[in-house]
């Protein structure tokens, strides 16, 4: 599964960026904080974390990170054609182990999401789509 995200992320004409392994094995347990969903309504939240990729997709120490596209939908798979939030990356070079968080506002309470994660280098190339994770919105 890995190779398949990697062949994905390489972009035209330049360096691919990171869907490295930790990034990509991490992503795919993608942690929900998922509370006891009641009814409907556009005030549910999602907690989505992850460990931030220390590595490109052929192995360089990854050195240009700016930011992430967190893809969210009701339909599988999310990305890259749904939308998405950016999240900015607190470094260019993340350390091992760092963690990254973003709660995703204003969806249905009780709604099923599937959520999906790019990372977008210095030069705006995007690494391949994660596997989506999937949880219900719930209350703040």
């Amino acid at each position: 599964m890995i190779d398949r995200l990697r062949r994905r992320g390489r972009p035209v004409g330049g360096k691919p960026i990171s869907a490295g392994r930790r990034f990509t094995l991490l992503v795919l347990c993608l942690m929900f904080v998922a509370c006891n969903p009641i009814g409907g309504g556009a005030d549910g939240v999602l907690d989505a974390s992850w460990t931030a990729p220390t590595t490109n997709a052929d192995g360089s120490p990854l050195t240009d990170l700016m930011s992430y596209r967190v893809y969210y939908s009701t339909t599988n798979p999310p990305c890259p054609g749904g939308p998405f939030l950016t999240v900015a990356s607190a470094t260019t070079r993340p350390a091992p182990d760092q963690k990254v968080s973003l709660r995703l506002t204003g969806l249905t309470m009780g709604q099923l999401y599937y959520v999906a994660i790019t990372s977008v280098n210095s030069r705006g190339m995007l690494s391949g789509c994660t596997p989506a994770a999937s949880a219900r919105a719930h209350r703040p």
